[in-house]
């Protein structure tokens, strides 16, 4: 089905908050006691009538999504309470099980991150509790009874938050947090980083343990640019990120950029030449990211290629190329 997600605005407030009840009373309330049931009506009524909590709306300050069919709302999340706490989640029952809660959620955690926040919280209903957990909260205590309340206490790290790209590289205002599958057509940056000095020699590291099937082959500077991100800014920070190293902007060339899809997911994936002169005792290895590092000629590369120990031509079709176009133009 097709829906959109938008922030609330002033207007949609009321209509949201009736929608919340309405889908509390049918799949919330039979876990409480009647005094959380009354206590739950009334924080929604008081809620409609807070002038505070509608300017928080219109500024910023709260956050609230809805998601629409058309101009019905079909899905409300929001953080009402505390800034980094989920304190709202609600479907439509006619609309479970399509995504429309994970898309919510999606939204939210962006929201979240890119704010500063490295750490979510919500205290999970008995009838929630299951959609947390697979979206990745986990438990921070045992369940819990509160004033005629059930509820689990849960948390999430979201991962770094990327900018979204249509097929035309044009940024479209939407988020993606990294790990999680995107929508068809919707792309986002990745870069390759290739430093070489005076003598001709490429500056290579050694990938640390990830917890991937690639880890400890050796490879060039690269990575995603995250929301804010352009793509040579993007190579500069994983560069300095990774190796401790500054590079100058001056100093690079993008040899190219091309479009990429494997397995439903689409990148742009842009390809930096420096030149850059350290020497490997300037160098810092970022823990858990890199492990070694070395200048190394292209032929020796290409013998790690063959040996197996340097990621080869899945990774980088281009590299023939590259180090042919550096020759001639060195």
């Amino acid at each position: 089905m097709t829906y959109t997600i938008r922030q609330a605005t002033s207007e949609d407030v009321r209509p949201a908050l009736v929608f919340t009840l309405s889908v509390f009373m049918r799949f919330d309330a039979m876990y409480y006691e009647p005094q959380a049931i009354d206590s739950f009506k009334d924080d929604i009524a008081r809620t409609m009538n807070d002038e505070t909590y509608l300017k928080d709306i219109i500024n910023g300050k709260s956050l609230l999504f809805i998601a629409l069919d058309g101009d019905k709302i079909i899905g409300v999340i929001g953080n009402m309470v505390k800034e980094n706490e989920i304190s709202a989640l609600f479907v439509d029952g006619d609309y479970h099980r399509q995504g429309i809660a994970t898309a919510l959620m999606n939204r939210m955690v962006c929201e979240l991150k890119l704010r500063g926040f490295d750490y979510i919280t919500v205290d999970a209903s008995p009838y929630g509790l299951p959609f947390y957990i697979d979206f990745g909260f986990t438990p921070t205590d045992f369940e819990k009874r509160q004033n005629g309340f059930v509820f689990t206490p849960l948390a999430y790290r979201p991962n770094e938050i990327w900018d979204v790209y249509d097929c035309d590289r044009n940024k479209t205002g939407r988020y993606a947090e990294r790990g999680r599958p995107m929508a068809t057509g919707d792309y986002h940056i990745v870069v390759h980083v290739w430093k070489r000095n005076r003598k001709g020699e490429w500056l290579i590291d050694k990938r640390a343990d990830r917890g991937s099937d690639i880890d400890g082959f050796w490879e060039t500077t690269g990575g995603a640019a995250i929301a804010g991100d352009d793509s040579m800014t993007a190579a500069l920070r994983e560069t300095k990120e990774e190796l401790g190293i500054c590079l100058a902007p001056q100093n690079g060339v993008l040899f190219c950029s091309t479009a990429h899809e494997r397995g439903g997911h689409t990148w742009f994936e842009d390809v930096w030449v420096f030149d850059c002169d350290v020497q490997i005792e300037e160098i810092t290895l970022q823990k858990g990211e890199t492990c070694d590092a070395m200048w190394a000629s292209a032929d020796k590369i290409k013998e790690m290629m063959a040996a197996g120990e340097f990621l080869g031509n899945r990774m980088y079709p281009y590299f023939d190329d590259m180090i042919e176009k550096w020759k001639i133009s060195k």
